[in-house]
């Protein structure tokens, strides 16, 4: 007999224009054509919604615009009583429809998997009525959407919704949005798709995503743990790759270039394989981009620091949980290990993007090192950014497989008309005064006093970001101050700044690659820094090196680069032909061949597993 689990709730939301009901009718014919039982239903707004579109007294007494919306000046106000009461009845037609439509997909299903798709859900309600999260009412629409499996947010950007007919009445489409994307953050399993997209490109993403819950549910129903202890792979027969990272583009303490790499190597990967990124989130939740599912691990609630600790422990008991074929681990501080080798039978493979054991002992006397170099010897695949950093790890790991793959940039034709121009010294990156060596770099330019102003970009932790800000406050005299922290740079933002610079300066005391001194360099601008060993692939590529932690050499090669436009040009020149042998398609093209050589190559047969991976993994 069919169980109420075996129906899977999916939601379609977004405002009006999103293209919803277009989606709902595609997902209904794609999920058929699979011979998977389906049942749609329109679930927006009570039958006084239908009767009165525009429902009288609903808005505050002498409230003007949007008649839906609270005050926003107010964010504590309960909402009147009709508007409390109207979404109560909005929210109990809503359970009524979803519970009519489980009743009739189960009578189709048969004993099969089956899914109910409504047009709009709980996370439309909400947005609706914008009550205050602790309001009974939220309350109600959140019990709800906790019973759906999957709810898809269309996003659509407001330019888009006002060439689809959005009316004027309705309010500005980008404070919707904004309601949208902060509910949507507060509800479990939420999963955005880009719908600026072809409608069959959003439909196949879409599909995607269903059919993945299917399986996971199939999966935990005990389907997939059965003598095979396969994940149940339904009409998607590819391997099963997942990558974790602690970092993620939407952190703001981090937003480091790990993530980057992280995601350019993830899209290259998802032309073959289904792929996964297990990351770091203030919530638990899923998301899919680009065909890639993100799973999102609650841990950065415990800070910064905690947070990389926590993540790091969890990690073992995800990957007993996730089914997968290969996974790829991006090393996470302080211990960058997770002895994640030891919690699967898959072959993993360890990313040495933040092995900084070694810097955190000289910097708080920790002997993370030792945990380290423990967790290092579990590893059989580990992919280093630079020869170095390749060559400790042969040494700590002798029976791993080291491969040095360094970071990409996107290639860009060299304009000669800007070589040896810029504006001022520019530093991109995070914020992390001792690691990025901020301290040295600040007296390294307040002794030599050059003609150029310098700019530090990025962000950080509160704690560092506060550090720095009384760094800079101590070296900042007269009226016109020629130090400027300019905060976090946007995608747009940092190509502008990195065309104006004169030259890029990294100052760090620790490195494994340094991916901003490559953008830099694909811009046509020299890089000064330390000569650390982690930096040295950038030899005769038109960068600048100095004695470690020399200030006072720093600081002479920074008033002689920002004195001299011809050296400046010279280098530029150098570093832009350099920086073309470092291009994303060659780089995660090698992420992609290792990841066929690991699973495409036969294995003997083992005793199968229970849990997590499949026995049909190879290594």
């Amino acid at each position: 007999m069919t169980t109420s689990r075996s129906v899977l709730l999916v939601a379609v939301s977004g405002p009006d224009g999103a293209g919803k009901s277009s989606l709902v009718r595609r997902l209904a014919t794609l999920l058929g054509e699979r011979g998977i039982p389906v049942v749609t239903t329109h679930c927006y707004g009570c039958f006084l919604c239908r009767r009165f579109p525009v429902p009288p007294r609903v808005g505050e007494e002498g409230e003007h615009g949007e008649r839906w919306a609270r005050r926003a000046a107010d964010p504590e106000r309960r909402g009147s009583l009709p508007r409390r009461a109207h979404a109560f009845l909005d929210a109990t037609e809503l359970a009524v429809r979803i519970a009519a439509a489980r009743l009739a997909a189960t009578a189709r299903a048969r004993g099969r998997q089956a899914v109910v798709v409504t047009d709009r859900g709980p996370l439309d309600g909400l947005v609706k009525f914008d009550l205050p999260v602790s309001s009974a009412a939220a309350g109600t629409f959140r019990r709800i959407a906790g019973r759906y499996g999957l709810t898809v947010l269309v996003e659509t950007g407001p330019d888009t919704l006002l060439g689809r007919g959005w009316e004027e009445g309705a309010g500005s489409p980008a404070a919707w949005w904004a309601r949208y994307r902060a509910w949507s953050v507060r509800l479990p399993r939420v999963a955005r798709v880009d719908g600026e997209r072809a409608p069959s490109l959003v439909a196949a993403t879409t599909l995607d995503q269903i059919l993945d819950v299917v399986r996971e549910r199939t999966a935990s129903d005990g389907m997939g743990e059965e003598a095979g202890g396969g994940p149940e792979r339904g009409t998607d027969a590819r391997p099963h790759v997942v990558v974790s990272i602690y970092d993620d583009a939407d952190n703001p303490d981090y937003r480091g270039g790990g993530a980057l790499v992280v995601g350019k190597v993830a899209r290259r990967l998802a032309d073959d394989f289904r792929v996964t990124v297990v990351t770091a989130g203030r919530r638990a939740g899923t998301e899919y981009r680009d065909g890639i599912r993100y799973v999102r691990l609650p841990v950065c609630r415990a800070g910064p620091r905690a947070g990389q600790l926590v993540f790091l422990t969890l990690l073992p008991f995800v990957a007993r949980r996730i089914p997968h074929d290969l996974w790829l681990e991006s090393f996470t501080p302080p211990f960058s290990t997770s002895f994640l080798p030891l919690a699967t039978r898959a072959p993993v493979v360890g990313i040495d993007q933040g092995r900084s054991a070694e810097a955190l002992w000289r910097r708080y006397h920790l002997p993370f090192f030792l945990v380290e170099r423990l967790g290092l010897r579990c590893y059989r695949h580990i992919v280093a950014m630079n020869a170095a950093d390749g060559s400790v790890i042969r040494r700590l790991s002798p029976r791993a497989d080291v491969q040095v793959i360094a970071n990409g940039v996107e290639p860009r034709l060299l304009d000669e008309s800007r070589l040896g121009n810029g504006q001022f010294i520019l530093f991109l990156g995070r914020i992390d005064t001792w690691v990025k060596g901020l301290d040295l770099l600040l007296d390294a330019y307040d002794r030599a006093r050059p003609p150029l102003e310098l700019l530090l970009a990025g962000s950080g932790t509160p704690a560092e970001e506060r550090r720095l800000a009384a760094l800079v406050a101590a070296r900042t005299r007269g009226r016109e101050p020629r130090i400027h922290w300019v905060g976090y740079a946007e995608e747009e933002r940092k190509r502008q700044l990195l065309r104006d610079s004169a030259f890029l300066v990294v100052p760090s005391r620790h490195e494994t690659f340094g991916l901003v001194a490559l953008e830099g360099m694909s811009y046509g601008k020299p890089v000064l820094h330390f000569d650390l060993p982690a930096l040295r692939w950038m030899r005769d590529g038109g960068d600048v090196a100095v004695p470690p932690f020399d200030v006072a050499a720093l600081g002479e090669r920074m008033d002689e680069l920002a004195r001299d436009e011809a050296l400046r040009r010279g280098l530029g020149r150098r570093s832009a032909l350099a920086a073309k042998h470092y291009t994303w398609d060659e780089m995660t093209g090698r992420y992609l061949a290792l990841a066929h050589r690991l699973l495409d190559t036969p294995a003997p047969a083992r005793r199968p597993r229970k849990r997590g991976t499949s026995w049909q993994t190879t290594r």
